[in-house]
């Protein structure tokens, strides 16, 4: 074992070197930004279709009256309206 760990009670490893409190802030702040990535996803999932990537082309392997298939063999284009509620569209 290196002189920079010792062993807990419990014989877990510990490192010595690590400011506990400059971590948790850290992974607080990352908490902080992951939870405003899920607000962000969570909210632009209520009323666009999930399965319309960045390029508005549809990722879906299910038909949907809201698919346009410019070229053959390529991923349809999304044609509906992220202000709609898309799911009655999809053809179960």
């Amino acid at each position: 074992m290196s002189a920079d760990t010792s062993e807990t009670p419990d014989n877990r490893p510990t490192d010595k070197g690590i400011d506990t409190d400059r971590l948790r802030e850290s992974m607080s702040r990352l908490m902080d930004i992951y939870a405003g990535i899920s607000d962000t996803a969570a909210t632009a999932g209520s009323s666009r279709c999930p399965y319309k990537d960045a390029q508005a082309r549809c990722t879906a392997r299910f038909p949907c009256q809201n698919q346009f298939y410019k070229v053959a063999g390529e991923k349809a284009i999304c044609t509906g309206s992220d202000d709609l509620d898309y799911r009655s569209a999809w053809e179960s």
